[in-house]
C-alpha cells in the first residue's frame, strides 16, 4: 500500500467519523425540538363536554404520527385517545383535537402527546391536568377602590390586592388542577356592555355575575378584603384589632342550596383561617362550616365581632340576592360566592399583604379548596 492510499484511508475514516457524530447531534437536535413541540402542550374548555387540546407542529417534518394520550385520575397508566398522521396535518401552525366529555359530571384528566419520528424513535412529551369546570373570577371593585391612605396603610388598595390575588388564582387553577378561568378584569380598569369602572359599579354592578352566564361558566366567585362599621369595637375604622380578622364567605341562592359550592365555601374559609392564623393575623383559626339548610344570615354585627369566628352566609335584600354581582350570576343561573380574605381595615393585614406574600398563600388556599370542592 502506498503511502498517498494510506494517507487516503486515514482521511476517509476521519470524514466518516464526522459524519457519524453530525448525524448523531442532527438526531438528538431533532428529538430536543420536537420534544419542545410536545411540552407546547395546552388545553381550553370548549364546553362541559368537550376539552380542547392544542400544541405547536413547527417540526412536523420530523415526525410521522402524533399520539395524544389520557389518563383518567384514577388509572394507572395512559390510553391513546386519538392518533395523527403527520401527512394529514397543515405543516405549519398549531395541532388542534377536541376530546367528547361522555360524562355529566366534573371530570379531570391528564394528557400527554408522544410523536413517533420517522427514524423510528418515540418522543413523550410532558403530560397536563386538564378538566371540564369554567370559573368566572371577579377581583372586585376597579381601579385604587379602598385604598387606605397615611403611613400605615403601607400602600394598600383592595381593588389592586384582589385584582394580583385574581389573576395568580387563574394561573394555579389551570397549571395545578386543570381548572379554566375568565375574569371579569385583568386590568385596574373593568368594562362590560359599555360600562366604565364607576357607571358600572353605581348601576349596573350585576353585569359582572350576569358575564358568568355569559361565558358558560360552572361558578363565580367575587374576590374581597373586608371592612366593617365607622369606628367599630370602639377603634379607628382602619385601626381594627387582629381579633376581627377572619375570611366570611357570602352564598347566592343557588350557591346556598348546592352542596358543591358549599364544600367549596367550607374549604375555603377553613384554608384562610389556617393562613391567617399562621401568618398572626388572627386569634384562632377556627371556622364555623356550615351545611345545607344551616345557613344563618349575614348581619354587621357578625361581621364586625372580634369574637366570633369566620363563617359562611347568605344575605338576601328586596330583589332577592342582596349584592348585585350575586344576584347577575344567580339570574344568569350561575351558583356565586363573595370571598372576604381578611380584613384591610386591620394593618397588620395591610403590612403583610404588601410587604410578604400573603396574598400568594391565600391563592393557595382558594385554589386547593375550590379543586377539592369539584372532588379533585
Amino acid at each position: 500500500m502506498s503511502r498517498f492510499t494510506g494517507i487516503k484511508i486515514i482521511f476517509t475514516l476521519i470524514a466518516c467519523v464526522f459524519a457519524f457524530v453530525s448525524v448523531g447531534k442532527i438526531t438528538f437536535a431533532s428529538e430536543a425540538s420536537v420534544k419542545t413541540t410536545l411540552d407546547s402542550i395546552d388545553f381550553e374548555r370548549k364546553s362541559k363536554n368537550e376539552i380542547n387540546l392544542f400544541f405547536s407542529g413547527n417540526s412536523i417534518n420530523e415526525v410521522d404520527r402524533y399520539v395524544i394520550l389520557r389518563k383518567d385520575a384514577s388509572a394507572k397508566d395512559f390510553k391513546e385517545i386519538k392518533r395523527i398522521s403527520s401527512k394529514d396535518v397543515n405543516k405549519t401552525g398549531n395541532i388542534s383535537y377536541t376530546d367528547k366529555i361522555s360524562t355529566n359530571g366534573y371530570v379531570k384528566y391528564e394528557y400527554r402527546v408522544d410523536a413517533y419520528l420517522k427514524n423510528g424513535k418515540q418522543v413523550k412529551g410532558k403530560s397536563i391536568f386538564a378538566s371540564n369546570i369554567l370559573i368566572c373570577i371577579d377581583p372586585g371593585h376597579f381601579q385604587t377602590k379602598n385604598a387606605i391612605e397615611g403611613e400605615d396603610g403601607y400602600g394598600y388598595s383592595e381593588s389592586m390586592a384582589v385584582l394580583k390575588l385574581g389573576l395568580a388564582l387563574r394561573d394555579s387553577l389551570k397549571k395545578n388542577y386543570g381548572i379554566s378561568c375568565v375574569l371579569t378584569r385583568t386590568t385596574e380598569s373593568i368594562t362590560i356592555d359599555g360600562f366604565t369602572d364607576k357607571n358600572l359599579d353605581g348601576g349596573h354592578i350585576s353585569l359582572r355575575g350576569d358575564m358568568a352566564g355569559r361565558s358558560g361558566a360552572d361558578l363565580f366567585i367575587s374576590l374581597h378584603t373586608n371592612s366593617n362599621n365607622s369606628h367599630a369595637n370602639g377603634y379607628p375604622t382602619n385601626s381594627q384589632p387582629v381579633t376581627i380578622n377572619k375570611p366570611l364567605i357570602i352564598l347566592n341562592s343557588l350557591a346556598k342550596e348546592n352542596d358543591i359550592c358549599i364544600n367549596i365555601a367550607n374549604n375555603i374559609g377553613e384554608n384562610l383561617s389556617i393562613v391567617n392564623f399562621n401568618e398572626g393575623l388572627a386569634k384562632s383559626k377556627d371556622f364555623d362550616s356550615v351545611k345545607k339548610g344551616s345557613l344563618s344570615e349575614w348581619t354587621v354585627a357578625k361581621n364586625d365581632s372580634i369574637t366570633i369566628n369566620g363563617s359562611v352566609y347568605y344575605r338576601m335584600g328586596e330583589n332577592g340576592d342582596y349584592y348585585g354581582v350575586l344576584r347577575g350570576a344567580n339570574v344568569a343561573g350561575v351558583p356565586g360566592m363573595i370571598v372576604e380574605h381578611g380584613f384591610h381595615s386591620v394593618p397588620e393585614v395591610r403590612k403583610k399583604a404588601m410587604q410578604s406574600d400573603l396574598i400568594n398563600k391565600w391563592v393557595d388556599a382558594d385554589a386547593k379548596s375550590i379543586a377539592a370542592g369539584f372532588g379533585f
